[in-house]
């Protein structure tokens, strides 16, 4: 079967952007559904990585951004590109299909099937159109912003309903159930979506959030909140006040100074990125969590100026529950918990890297 020139179409791929340059865009069309947008971010992305992968400091990168003859930015190899995408714990796809098998660069431009460009048209079409009907409040009609998390589910399904219609619906929840155990308030079967969720506040809540390391009741979030608060990234929730004020709700954690277990090392985390500095340097360190020993926290600390600079910094057990304590009582006595970021260590001063 032959192919002519009417059966394939030109890609042509945006341009990479810098961070400023995006924040500079207006937010609707930024997260505008665009599988061209997607492919070359993947490129940009695959550039980035065996950059750092060679610890080359960002001043070595040059024109990262540039695309050579192979139409790939940075020197990427096409082979090596789509073998590493194509073996990657979560393959690159569309739309349920994966462009790069059919992507082909002749010429010094890219191509792809006619009918299968199409197909990624359509499907950026009906994704926009969704994204468009689920905005709109189901009460009023008024039209939330893209990323609004306005999704809120009912006995009948999920419905959008902007905050001021759920607060009008549903119950703020009083905080009554403080102290009582989870297994208790389940055999009682109360309801956690009779009341908004406690954490986003513009949702129904659909359960009832606990401390699994004390068994109390912390109160009802909803579907969303209730994924982020169990599977997001410590540091970032600890970063949230609303969060570290959930999880304050444990009467325990808050009478004996403590948080769940998997945040200490978020806290030893956020006291190395407020205390530790690289020799003189003002720009605080970019801390990565390395991994946890029978000693304690494992962290890789890099310069966020001077990036060929980068230590190792062990944490351990005790002094991570110190940090704990500080930070559980500078958020309580802010009246704002998570305001507060733990100070230096009582037990040595704060070191210095060269």
């Amino acid at each position: 079967m032959s192919v002519t020139q009417d059966d394939l179409v030109e890609v042509v791929f945006p341009a990479e952007r810098s961070y400023e340059e995006r924040a500079a865009e207006e937010e609707e069309a930024w997260w505008r559904t665009d599988w061209r947008r997607s492919i070359s971010g993947w490129m940009h992305d695959e550039v980035r990585r065996k950059l750092m992968a060679e610890d080359r400091p960002y001043s070595e990168w040059g024109a990262w951004r540039a695309i050579g003859e192979n139409g790939l930015p940075g020197g990427l190899d096409w082979v090596e590109f789509v073998s590493t995408r194509m073996n990657a714990r979560r393959p690159m796809s569309i739309a349920g299909t994966l462009p790069l098998q059919l992507l082909t660069h002749a010429e010094k431009r890219w191509w792809l099937p006619r009918t299968y460009s199409d197909l990624l048209d359509r499907a950026d079409q009906v994704e926009e159109d969704l994204l468009a009907r689920a905005r709109i409040c189901s009460r009023c009609g008024a039209r939330g912003p893209r990323l609004s998390g306005w999704r809120t589910p009912t006995t009948s399904g999920y419905v959008t309903m902007c905050p001021p219609c759920s607060g009008a619906e549903f119950t703020a929840y009083p905080g009554h159930l403080r102290g009582v155990a989870y297994g208790q308030m389940r055999a009682r079967k109360l309801r956690a979506d009779d009341y908004l969720c406690r954490l986003c506040q513009s949702s129904r809540a659909s359960v009832w959030d606990h401390c699994h390391e004390h068994d109390l009741v912390r109160g009802p979030v909803c579907a969303s909140c209730n994924t982020i608060e169990g599977m997001g990234t410590p540091a970032y929730l600890l970063r949230r006040e609303e969060v570290v004020e959930h999880l304050l709700e444990c009467g325990r954690c808050r009478s004996e100074r403590t948080l769940p277990a998997r945040f200490h090392a978020a806290v030893a985390q956020l006291h190395l990125e407020a205390e530790v500095r690289h020799a003189s340097c003002p720009v605080r360190p970019h801390v990565r969590h390395r991994n946890t020993t029978q000693a304690g926290h494992v962290f890789d600390l890099y310069c966020g100026r001077h990036w060929t600079k980068k230590w190792r910094q062990e944490v351990s057990d005790t002094e991570a529950l110190e940090l704990v304590h500080v930070f559980v009582d500078q958020a309580l006595t802010a009246g704002s918990p998570g305001a507060g970021v733990p100070g230096p260590r009582a037990s040595s001063d704060t070191p210095s890297r060269t």
